[in-house]
């Protein structure tokens, strides 16, 4: 249980130590965003400030991450001969283009064919847990912006009520326009947020 967000976190947290970065400036976005609240929380020697994207830290229930896992697990990439056909096959689960886009940047194409950059049969079998948030996980006095998608359904008030509770310094803005995938939506906003952020909260040499 909860094996795949630990695993992922000590990724994060060994890769900050391995080449010497820390503190660093997080930024993550949807479950990037969950491991960087989590790093807040478990190590926060190794982090100056955090921006998490169009997450908070809640358990979600079943929905979308689900479906999407299912559907790509139905594509045979052995079949594929082009990224396109890749999409007309997401297209019924995944209407709208932008998302399927940003899914698809994890389909590579080399020699002996196409394939999944990310390790899907791991993320589908642990599908429960990632959309977890671990039971019991402390609280963070983490300098944090919580920058969502005005439009996301990410977002809600109880979940913004759980990240204050969580995270009590934390800021929250919404960029106008913009979806799950906010730095795709509206990139300029989303880096005009980000840096004035960290510029305020963060490393001092950022």
């Amino acid at each position: 249980k909860q094996w795949y967000q630990r695993r992922v976190r000590g990724d994060v947290e060994e890769f900050v130590k391995r080449h010497n970065l820390g503190p660093v400036n997080l930024v993550g976005h949807s479950l990037g965003g969950k491991q960087a609240c989590l790093v807040c929380a478990y190590s926060p020697h190794l982090v100056t400030s955090a921006v998490v994207v169009d997450m908070f830290p809640v358990s979600l229930p079943p929905g979308s991450l689900d479906d999407t896992c299912a559907a790509l697990s139905l594509i045979d990439t052995h079949r594929l001969t082009s990224r396109d056909d890749a999409s007309a096959q997401l297209a019924q689960q995944i209407p709208v283009e932008a998302e399927r886009n940003f899914i698809l940047s994890n389909l590579l194409r080399s020699k002996e064919g196409w394939r999944w950059r990310i390790n899907l049969p791991v993320i589908a079998d642990h599908v429960t847990d990632i959309r977890g948030y671990p039971s019991g996980t402390p609280p963070s006095d983490m300098p944090t912006l919580f920058l969502y998608g005005g439009s996301s359904d990410y977002m809600s008030p109880e979940r913004v009520a759980r990240a204050r509770e969580l995270f009590p310094r934390a800021q929250f803005e919404g960029i106008p326009n913009a979806g799950h995938i906010v730095h795709m939506d509206q990139p300029e906003p989303f880096f005009v947020a980000v840096r004035n952020f960290i510029r305020n909260h963060g490393h001092p040499t950022s």
